[in-house]
């Protein structure tokens, strides 16, 4: 696993959550790296440290940090942890011999990832080239399947099965007969399924439900799990991605495993050049069997 940076996810999030503009005035503000913003205590919180904190993000994350909203946030995010921080010491939670373990291991793993810096800072980025080329190769991967909109009523037996279906010819409302009668936890949003891609359904729903047509109910469909009434609310078909929809996500993506590559490499070469010797036994490890499910394996978003 890489290391990684809990800033770096802390301002992530802020930047996710809103795009802010800002003058040109305030862009072009010249504010020395020694520029006290907030004392805690004895302690100061400098321009020098909100620098600090937009370089250990990705830089087109930093634009963020040229905001009066970012700034406030991100001084804000300082000064609360010195705050807590100082209060910790101040009970002498840093003293414990756990806080101790965990401050060693802190600052091993800060010089490891400056070490890291050092080492690959160099490195040329993945090119357009590279993503164009990881996208032709691998298209599939940034496919949408298509996507059905079912709803069902799960019962027992085919008898009932039937009944549900004449009591839909009569006119009762699918949604009113699957909460009654469904055994499925589904029953509780009226039978919806929601939007399920192909592939995601146990094969004997999916044989049949990717067949119907929109506004269609079918069955009696067995399963495993009973007799199945089926209901097509909707489709999407499936959608390919262009390379210029996905070429940002490829391209952080190739850098990301170069970066995980360099980081094996290195670590390998330290470990063998001081002799790492492992003596943790590993035992065989049998994974636990997941519980049955209508809708099949989840698949991976493809975004």
């Amino acid at each position: 696993m890489l290391i990684l940076n809990k800033k770096s996810n802390f301002i992530l999030t802020i930047a996710a959550c809103a795009l802010f503009s800002f003058s040109v005035a305030w862009a072009q503000q010249t504010i020395p790296d020694d520029q006290v913003l907030a004392k805690i205590g004895s302690r100061t919180v400098t321009e020098g440290d909100l620098k600090q904190m937009a370089n250990a993000v990705p830089e087109k994350f930093r634009y963020y940090y040229q905001t009066p909203e970012g700034r406030k946030q991100t001084l804000d995010y300082i000064v609360n942890i010195y705050a807590l921080a100082a209060e910790a010491e101040k009970q002498g939670l840093d003293k414990t011999p756990d806080a101790e373990k965990l401050l060693a291991f802190t600052r091993n793993d800060l010089l490891a990832r400056l070490l890291l810096d050092k080492m690959t800072k160099d490195s040329p980025a993945p090119s357009e080239a590279d993503g164009k080329k990881y996208f032709e190769q691998n298209k599939a991967e940034f496919s949408t399947p298509e996507n059905i909109k079912l709803h069902h009523i799960l019962v027992e037996n085919e008898k009932e099965a039937k009944d549900v279906l004449a009591r839909l010819k009569k006119g009762e409302k699918f949604a009113e007969i699957a909460t009654q009668i469904s055994i499925c936890p589904s029953k509780a949003k009226g039978g919806d399924l929601d939007w399920m891609p192909k592939g995601n359904l146990v094969p004997e729903i999916e044989e049949v439900a990717f067949k119907m047509k929109k506004g269609q109910v079918e069955g009696p469909v067995k399963s495993k799990f009973g007799y199945h009434i089926l209901f097509l609310e909707d489709s999407k078909p499936a959608e390919e991605a262009s390379f210029d929809q996905v070429k940002e996500y490829i391209i952080e993506q190739l850098k990301y495993q170069k970066q995980q590559e360099q980081y094996e490499n290195i670590a390998d070469s330290l470990r063998k050049k001081m002799n790492v010797q492992i003596l943790l036994p590993i035992e065989d490890a049998k994974p636990a069997e997941s519980a049955p499910s209508v809708g099949g394996p989840k698949a991976n978003p493809k975004n």
